[in-house]
C-alpha cells in the first residue's frame, strides 16, 4: 500500500461514519448535510484509491461526486418544487452517463457504480421508501460492493455489507411483526 492508498481508505473510513451517522437524524436536511458530507469524502477516498494506481477507482469517484450533486438537488427540491421535475432527472442521469463513458475505459467493473447509481437515482426519485429499500437491497449495494471487493475498498466493503444486513433485518423484522399481528386477528 502506498501513501495515496492509506489516504484513500481513510477517507472511506471517514465517509462511512458519516453516512452511519446520517441515519440517526430524524430531520431531513441533518440526514441530507450529512450524507452530502460522506459524498464528499468517499469521491476523495476513491480518488485516493485511483491515484494509489488502480485506474477503475476514478469511476467511483465520478460516480459518488453525481451521488453528491443528486443530494443536493433532493435536498433543495424540498424548497424548490421545480427540482423534482423529471427535466431535472434526466439532466443527472445524462450526467452519470456521460461520466461513465469517460470511466469505463478502465473495464466492465467500472460500470457497477454506473448501474447502481441509475438504480439508486430512480428509486431515490420515486420517494417510495419500500421501492429505496428493495432497490438497495437487490441492485444497488450488491453493485457497490463487488466494485469495492475489486477496489480494496476496505471501508466501501464494510458499509456495503452492513446496507444488505440492515435492509434485511428490517424485512425479517417486518415479516415477523405482520405474522404475529394475523396470529393475534
Amino acid at each position: 500500500m502506498n501513501g495515496f492508498t492509506i489516504t484513500g481508505q481513510i477517507m472511506g473510513f471517514v465517509a462511512m461514519a458519516l453516512i452511519i451517522v446520517s441515519f440517526q437524524f430524524k430531520d431531513n436536511k441533518k440526514l441530507f448535510a450529512f450524507q452530502i458530507a460522506s459524498c464528499t469524502f468517499f469521491v476523495l477516498h476513491y480518488l485516493f484509491l485511483g491515484l494509489g494506481g488502480d485506474n477503475t477507482a476514478f469511476s467511483g469517484m465520478a460516480q459518488n461526486g453525481i451521488g453528491l450533486v443528486f443530494r443536493v438537488v433532493i435536498m433543495l427540491g424540498y424548497r424548490y418544487d421545480k427540482l423534482r421535475s423529471t427535466v431535472v432527472m434526466a439532466v443527472i442521469s445524462a450526467a452519470m452517463a456521460i461520466l461513465a463513458v469517460y470511466t469505463a475505459s478502465s473495464g466492465p467493473v467500472a460500470l457497477l457504480p454506473v448501474v447502481g447509481n441509475f438504480v439508486c437515482l430512480g428509486a431515490m426519485w420515486s420517494r417510495d421508501e419500500n421501492v429505496i429499500r428493495i432497490s438497495q437491497l437487490v441492485c444497488v449495494s450488491p453493485c457497490w460492493l463487488i466494485y469495492n471487493v475489486f477496489m480494496l475498498s476496505i471501508a466501501g466493503i464494510l458499509m456495503e455489507s452492513f446496507n444488505i444486513v440492515s435492509i434485511a433485518v428490517y424485512y425479517v423484522r417486518l415479516f415477523i411483526e405482520k405474522r404475529r399481528e394475523r396470529r393475534t386477528e
